[in-house]
Parts: C-alpha cells; structure tokens; sequence
C-alpha cells in the first residue's frame, strides 16, 4: 500500500509526537508498504542523541524545504536553541485571554487575514500544498495526518482529493484547547472549526486514547473512529544501568506544565507526609528532576521542607534524561481528569513501561476513573492516584510509596517487572499493526 503521512514536528524533535511518526513510518515500513513522510521541516525542541537517520527506509520530504531548520540539522548545519519558557507566566488565563483577543482583532481587522496564532499554520500550509501539488502525478491509497494542529488537518483533506485516497485524521490532543492550556479565545475557535470539519470529511478518524474518542464522538459522530494510542519503541535496547542500592528514587523528566502543578503538588506533600511521620528515612529516599521547569518543582519541595530529596539536573539531553530514568526506581506521572477533558496521556508513562519500572500516576481534577486509573486497573503497571477521591487517593498513594520503600530497603531493588499483556498493548510494533488493519478495512471495504 501507499502512504503519505503528514505530521508537523519529527525526528529529530524531542516530542513524543514526533517519535511517534518516526516510528510508525519506520514499521509501516518494515510491514511492506510503501512510506512517503511530509514534515513541516521545523525543529522545536533540543533534538534526541540517539537515532540514525542517515538510512531512512522511507521518503522523508520538507515542506519548508531544503532549507528547513530539520534539514539543516541532518546535515550538521544548524544548532537548535532552547525551547522559550511562557512569558509572563504568573498573569491569570483569563487576562491573557482577553488582551490575545483585543490584539488579535485589531490585527484580523487591519491586516484581513487570521489573527497571529494561526499565522504559523497558515504558513506552513501554503508550503504544505506546494509539495503535494508537485507530487500530484503519484498515487497514494491513504493519506495520514497526524499531529500538528490545524495545517496537518487541511493539509490531509487536500492531499486525499489530489490523490483520490482515503483520508484518516490521527489526533493526538484535542485542537481545542481547555483549562490552564487555555490562554487564547481564537485558537479555540479556530480550533473548534477545525476539528468539525476533520470529524466530518475524513474517511477515519484515530484518537490517542479512549477519553478523547468520546470528546470527538460527542463533538460529531464520525464515520469511523478508534483509539490508537501512543507507546515506545520496542526494538531499541537500553542500556544495563543499576539504581543506587541505598536509597528508593523517583524521577520526572520533562516539562511541568501549570496543569500538571496540582498533581507534582500531591505527590511532593504525601511524600513530605510519609518522611515527617518517621515512616520513609529522608536519607534514603530521592526525586529527580530533569527538565526546563526547575524553579516550579524547587518551590513545591521547599513548601513541604524536603528540599534536601530533591536533586535538579535541569534541562539535559535526551540520552541524559533516559539515564536519569533507568537510574530511578519509580518513574513519576503528572496528569489530569475533568468533566470537559479526559484521556490526557503522557510520553512518560509509556517510557516507564520501556524501562520495565514500576509508575506512580497521579492524577489531579474534578472526575474520578480517568483513562490511567482504568489501565492501571487493567494492566497493573504500579499506582493511579486520583486527587479528586481525596482520602482514598492518599492512602493508595502511601501504601503504594510504602511497600516499595521497605522492598527496596529489604532487597536492595524492586522486583516489579511489566507484564508481556502491558508491554505488547503500547510498543510501536503493536500500533502499527493495528494502523494497518485499519487502513485495510478502510481501503477494501469501498
């Protein structure tokens, strides 16, 4: 079968999204067919250390062209500079999105065109049809639009028309953004509109995980839709590295957005509770923090007086940050659970089954039974704490905490080792496998 699989960031980008599309166009690959990948050509974020791209088993095309930060940086040309932190970080949701609004209509209103947020897609969109229409005279069975907001889905709807193939629309997030993330009133429209008319022209739609199905099916009833979710690559080996006999370590690598705060707060006063009450030895207990919000989590530890478990290795490599995780014991999950938006997954909870280490979500919010606590149900994987349960939610949490302090102190490491059920249900040859079923239905039941 052919393919064209469209997605904004790449690799070399550190977001799991973009691994994400890596390795789906690696496996798909390896399944037989034939891949074409239509990147934005951007770079975002401090690239990985640890893939080879100088082989690709399938066409890799820039829409930014040859020219494209991404381009540059395969070939040695180009130096990515730090992700930017938000400015004014401490300024209400609801100022900010009031002044983005007043700004972003005197510049629709004097400039004619959409406002400032979308001037990015925009630009990437008009680069995007340009490759396609030089590709018009190929032909391609699906087309695949992943994750990037709204470019990626116009970007789709265009190329299944010039190719005449089915179109299935890949959402990782919902385009509509909510809450704390929420800080700009037309990305939410544009946004809304978006999603409508994704849900409504494409042939299939693919979700990251059950709650956003639902959000997508109540929003319009698509034709077809399904959860396919993120995972990890199960073909890469990682290194044999022992964590420190001593002491039980937790870690978090990565951002900390203000929606995860309430969680990271949870777990640091439980935590502080367990040591205070005598029950955990301060000495023998650590978190380790690796990532680009560093004053955020020293504040958190500081608040409960256990600044002294806190080691802060700030922003590092991605090889860095993997061995700062196969160090730890317990790897640490921020997440959320409210009534407008559920099935919020993480990167880290699928490294976490990688790494074969046990994984403390805790999940803040208004609405119990979110997507984690019902995999945890399912699979095991270690402890879902949902804060909105409040005392059951403590006392799981501590028991959790407890157990495996006194089995690392007893035996000098935790015996917990993912199950093959787990394992197998988010490894990207799994996932491609069930992309592939997908597109078949789709493809010969016309």
């Amino acid at each position: 079968m052919d393919i064209l699989l469209i997605c904004t960031t790449f690799f070399p980008d550190t977001a799991i999204s973009a691994v994400r599309s890596y390795m789906l166009a690696d496996r798909l690959t390896k399944l037989g067919h034939n891949v074409t990948v239509l990147r934005s050509g951007e770079l975002e974020n401090k690239p990985f250390d640890d893939y080879d791209m100088t082989d690709l088993s399938f066409e890799l095309i820039s829409a930014l062209g040859k020219n494209s930060d991404a381009e540059k940086y395969m070939r040695g040309e180009y130096i990515p500079q730090p992700s930017r932190t938000a400015r004014f970080p401490h300024i209400p949701v609801m100022i900010k999105m009031a002044a983005n609004a007043m700004i972003d209509t005197v510049y629709m209103n004097l400039r004619q065109q959409p406002p400032r947020v979308l001037k990015r897609a925009v630009r990437i969109l008009h680069y995007q049809r340009r490759v396609i229409d030089m590709l018009s005279d190929r032909h391609y069975d699906v087309v695949f639009s992943t994750f990037g907001w709204h470019e990626n889905i116009y970007a789709g709807s265009y190329a299944a028309k010039v190719f005449n193939a089915k179109w299935i629309m890949d959402f990782r997030d919902s385009p509509v953004f909510k809450g704390k993330m929420n800080t700009n009133f037309y990305w939410k429209i544009y946004g809304k509109d978006s999603m409508l008319y994704a849900l409504k022209n494409a042939d299939c739609i693919t979700a990251v995980s059950d709650g956003l199905v639902d959000e997508l099916k109540n929003a319009c009833e698509p034709k077809r839709i399904y959860t396919l979710r993120n995972g990890f690559d199960d073909e890469r080996i990682l290194d044999d590295v022992q964590t420190c006999k001593e002491k039980l370590t937790f870690c978090y690598t990565g951002r900390c957005y203000e929606s995860r705060y309430d969680s990271m707060r949870f777990f640091v006063f439980i935590l502080a509770r367990l040591i205070r009450q005598g029950r955990l030895d301060r000495d023998k207990v650590g978190f380790i923090y690796a990532g680009s919000d560093s004053q955020a989590v020293k504040e958190f530890f500081d608040k409960f007086g256990i600044c002294d478990v806190l080691t802060d290795a700030g922003s590092v490599s991605r090889d860095e940050a993997l061995r700062i995780q196969l160090e730890s014991d317990i790897y640490t999950v921020l997440s959320w659970n409210t009534k407008k938006d559920r099935g919020i997954m993480t990167g880290k909870f699928y490294e976490g089954i990688k790494a074969g280490k046990p994984i403390i979500a805790v999940v803040s919010g208004d609405t119990p039974n979110s997507e984690l606590w019902q995999l945890q149900k399912k699979y095991n994987y270690g402890c879902c704490c949902e804060i909105c349960t409040k005392q059951a939610g403590a006392k799981e949490l501590e028991r959790f905490i407890l157990n495996a302090y006194n089995e690392k102190m007893k035996n000098s490491r935790l015996s917990y080792r993912p199950s093959k059920e787990l394992y197998d249900a988010f490894c990207y040859t799994t996932i491609a496998h069930q992309l592939n079923d997908i597109m078949h239905k789709l493809v010969e039941t016309e």
